[in-house]
């Protein structure tokens, strides 16, 4: 658990800009230092970059962003240890995120770590972070009524965006991936409103239409002519999508809610139409995070007492091959004493009796100060040879 380490951004602990910087980062093929990095898995949400590691032998975390974080960009947050799970933990359970409770930051947390299964990037310490991780989040949201199902980041927007329309009105969600999938069911239940998805791939837009008893178009198409909105809702990973271009069309538009990362929409081209982008949701999110301060809580104590759990689980885990020599050390010391006297059964039985009395204060020493620290008290000792196990 030493070795596990954090770093990144997020909407709420950064900004759009140093989002975005850290977001085309790590879309690139990320190649760490030979030696610095033993694991690692990517992050990447609508509201946050991180990088999930476990450190090479010796390194250090703050060697890691020196050698390994780009100079130019933001420097972002970083954990390591028990931090660095409980960091995960609190990002899976969507306690960190800009709507809190949001359903959706779970699956794309497991997903990236398949994927990084997929890659070969995942080891010990990241699988056992991850699979913790998952485990709390599930059991916060089993316990805490934080959001119903299927509340995603639009979740935000829609009841000012609902009252904002006309009725009849017409929008357009613009990207059939989860979240433009979440927006436009949303929507699609609204009375009076003539829902219309797109996206690149025409077959994806036209799928998801039938389902919702909406019109679909190809993106090609909607930039080019695209029908008269009166709200647009974007959710795609491609920059600037929506410029002047598009909104000079625009003539009855009075809301354009930007789900995108990086940005889809040119903000200086929206005109009179109000913007919800991820800066307005991080506001009505902090309100409603406000009122739901006791419910988060009672979440946040749930992933603290899971995390310290989980640490004495890995504690043991690291302490087994410790454990394993010292009883070893003590049958044969028993059996060079008295081996002539009694049976090995009874050596082996004594051994492991003489192991009960400092394992306690062992598993101690390392909960509180680490496993590292455990072990030298054991090679120091002599029950123990350092470089095994």
């Amino acid at each position: 658990m030493e070795r596990l380490a954090l770093i990144g951004v997020s909407q709420r602990r950064g900004g759009s800009a140093a989002l975005q910087a850290w977001n085309a980062w790590l879309q690139t093929r990320l190649e760490p230092p030979p030696g610095l990095v033993r694991e690692w898995v990517t992050l990447l949400t609508c509201n946050r970059s991180e990088l999930v590691l476990a450190l090479g032998e010796g390194v250090e975390l703050e060697q890691l962003r020196r050698q390994m974080v780009p100079p130019h960009l933001p420097r972002g947050y970083a954990f390591s240890g028990e931090a660095a799970l409980e960091h995960l933990a609190r990002v899976a359970a969507s306690l960190d995120s800009v709507n809190p409770g949001e359903d959706q930051i779970m699956q794309q947390v497991r997903a990236a770590f398949e994927a990084a299964l997929a890659a070969g990037t995942v080891g010990p310490t990241t699988s056992f972070a991850f699979q913790n991780a998952l485990r709390i989040a599930k059991r916060v949201r089993r316990e805490v009524p934080l959001a119903p199902a299927q509340t995603s980041l639009f979740s935000l927007a829609r009841p000012a965006l609902e009252a904002m329309l006309p009725r009849p009105a017409r929008v357009a969600v613009v990207g059939a991936g989860k979240m433009g999938s979440l927006a436009a069911r949303s929507l699609a239940s609204v009375e009076g409103l003539e829902l219309w998805v797109v996206n690149r791939s025409l077959a994806k837009a036209i799928a998801l239409a039938e389902k919702l008893g909406a019109r679909a178009l190809g993106l090609d198409e909607f930039l080019a002519s695209p029908p008269a909105l009166d709200a647009v809702v974007t959710a795609t990973p491609v920059a600037g999508l929506l410029g002047p271009a598009f909104f000079r069309k625009q003539r009855r538009l009075v809301a354009v809610v930007d789900l995108g990362m990086p940005k889809n929409v040119v903000a200086e081209a929206v005109g009179g139409a109000v913007l919800f982008d991820l800066e307005y949701l991080q506001r009505l999110g902090e309100e409603r995070r406000a009122r739901l301060r006791a419910d988060l809580a009672r979440a946040e104590q749930i992933v603290l007492e899971e995390v310290e759990q989980a640490v004495v689980e890995w504690t043991e885990r690291s302490m087994a091959p410790a454990i394993a020599q010292m009883r070893e050390a003590y049958r044969r010391t028993l059996e060079e004493l008295v081996g002539d006297l009694v049976t090995p059964e009874t050596i082996e039985r004594l051994a492991r009796r003489f192991v009960h009395f400092p394992l306690k204060g062992l598993r101690g020493l390392a909960r509180r100060h680490g496993a590292e620290v455990a072990r030298t008290f054991l090679v120091e000792a002599g029950l123990w040879e350092a470089g095994r196990g």
